[in-house]
Formats: structure tokens, C-alpha cells, sequence
């Protein structure tokens, strides 16, 4: 008998990781993608639409469906998002459920600090 090393080379059979597939379709997509085009096409009969119109309306429903549930759909999507614009902004806080008006330096009739009030000559 031949001992049993840990050291061995396994061969593991690579398809068993591998997803089903329908050709380019993904196999938990082909269902509700089937579903989507005939109600697609009954809606779109019984509007009285024509062919152009229910292959669009079959695209873009199976096309939805496939941007929110399907596994990879972040590596299309990603490429159309934009990169963030980051602000600092310092603004004081005023509950908009007061009933005041927040106090201002004009209401006061005082002049900023820092600046000064010209006087008028005649």
C-alpha cells in the first residue's frame, strides 16, 4: 500500500467551480429573461404595438432585471461612475422648525467685525 502524503499533487476537476450557462447567458437569468419577453409581447399586442416596439420593451426589461440581480453587473456599471467632488463647507445650523429667524449681524444694526463705517461727507 502506498501511504498518503499531504505533500500530493490532487487533481481537481476545474468545471465544478464553473456557473451554468445558456451561451452568454447567465443560468439563474434565463427564466425571468423568458418571462420578461412574453409579457413584453403580450403587453405590447394587446397596445397594438409593433414588432420594433416589443423587441425594445423585451430588451430593456430583461436588461433591467439583469443590471439588478445579476452577480457581475458592477463590472459594466462601473464604468459610467463618475469620481466624487469633495466640499468643505462650514455653515452654521437653523432648525427650520423655529419660529424665529436666526439672529444676524445686519438685523443688529452693528457693523461686522473687522470693518469700518465710512461716514458720509456733505
Amino acid at each position: 500500500m502506498a501511504e498518503n502524503n499531504n505533500d500530493d499533487f490532487i487533481p481537481v476537476n476545474q468545471v465544478l467551480n464553473l456557473k451554468p450557462m445558456l451561451g452568454p447567458i447567465p443560468g439563474e437569468q434565463v427564466v425571468p429573461w423568458v418571462t420578461i419577453v412574453v409579457l413584453s409581447y403580450f403587453i405590447c399586442r394587446l397596445l397594438g404595438l409593433g414588432w420594433v416596439t416589443t423587441i425594445v420593451v423585451a430588451i430593456w426589461g430583461a436588461g433591467s432585471w439583469w443590471v439588478l440581480t445579476g452577480d457581475a453587473s458592477w463590472r459594466f456599471l462601473s464604468k459610467f461612475q463618475g469620481a466624487p467632488v469633495w466640499m468643505v463647507g462650514r455653515l452654521s445650523y437653523h432648525s427650520p422648525l423655529l419660529e424665529e429667524k436666526p439672529p444676524s449681524d445686519a438685523a443688529k444694526g452693528s457693523p461686522k467685525k473687522g470693518k469700518r463705517r465710512l461716514k458720509k461727507v456733505r
